[in-house]
């Protein structure tokens, strides 16, 4: 990992406020980048989809176009990669997620009905069967796992599980009589067992009690995706909405705007716990993701997927 002391980025958010359409609060926030890994010149990452930190500090991709898992040192030495193009055990046709937990990896693949779970050292161990494709996943406080599960365009599932795979509860995320395909779902964990989601295909941010009641929902954008056609008589929306969901360790959510955002994948908006919209900022170039690791060091992409950042975050 490329350690860089530079100065601290201070981007003031009232451009971002008005591409928001919405009378948010002025935020400054200091972005420090602290180091970086891959690069447009190096073949450490080609195009990286999911990131995860475990408590050592090791960071885990999910490569899709390389079809492998990879791990680095906190100084960013590649230590093990795994996996090949392929659909059995330990293979991936396009891996888009994975999350470290405690001493397993749970990997999950594009259309797979399926995650895979390797040890911290990325040797395979198992599967375990979904109901659907994997879109998210995450622990909860008790030690149990979440996955936000497509089961069709247009219902999600939440699949509530334990480490083994053995199910507890589920509940339907999406109304089942809704014919507007939601996208992708992003999901991070409140320490009280809710959690919340965010929509790739709609202007929206919910967050929901553990058995799946709803606490409250914030349209975030100033304006919705607009739809672009219909495909098999699904309508199919023309921009994307939210492209990631994060939470710090003081519990405000952050949210990245997608094409709909007045800042495509810049735009970050900043929400408490309790769904209130405490400013946006903007990133200094565009990122598919956001994410914290357990010291609060926010981790974002750039140079289209070949390069992961890590930033220190700071408000005024």
């Amino acid at each position: 990992m490329k350690h860089r002391s530079v100065c601290v980025l201070f981007i003031a958010a009232a451009a971002a406020v008005f591409a928001a359409g919405k009378d948010l609060p002025a935020v400054r926030v200091g972005l420090e980048e602290l180091a970086a890994i891959g690069g447009p010149e190096s073949d450490a990452l080609f195009l990286w989809t999911g990131i995860s930190v475990d408590r050592d500090g090791n960071v885990y991709f999910s490569d899709a176009l390389d079809c492998s898992l990879k791990k680095f040192s906190p100084d960013g030495v590649l230590l093990k990669k795994a996996g090949r193009k392929g659909r059995g055990p330990g293979e991936f046709d396009k891996p888009v997620g994975l999350a470290a937990v405690g001493e397993r990896v749970y990997a999950w693949d594009l259309y797979d009905r399926s995650v895979q779970v390797f040890d911290r050292d990325l040797a395979y161990r198992e599967t375990l069967p979904m109901p659907g494709s994997v879109d998210a996943l995450a622990v909860l406080p008790g030690g149990e796992l979440a996955a936000c599960v497509r089961a069709s365009l247009v219902l999600t599932k939440v699949l509530v599980f334990r480490p083994d795979g053995t199910p507890v509860r589920e509940f339907d995320l999406t109304d089942p009589n809704d014919e507007m395909a939601p996208g992708s779902i992003s999901l991070a964990v409140d320490p009280s067992g809710a959690a919340y989601y965010g929509y790739l295909f709609r202007n929206l941010v919910e967050k929901r009690s553990d058995a799946g009641g709803r606490i409250w929902s914030r349209e975030i954008l100033g304006r919705g995706p607009g739809v672009l056609s219909n495909v098999q008589g699904i309508p199919l929306p023309a921009e994307t909405c939210i492209l990631s969901l994060a939470r710090d360790g003081r519990g405000r959510l952050f949210v990245l705007g997608g094409s709909a955002a007045g800042r495509p994948g810049r735009d970050v908006f900043v929400l408490g716990p309790e769904g209130v919209v405490l400013g946006s900022f903007a990133l200094p170039e565009p990122s598919h993701t956001v994410y914290f690791d357990q010291r609060d060091f926010l981790y974002v992409s750039a140079d289209g997927g070949v390069t992961m950042k890590k930033y220190r975050v700071t408000f005024e």
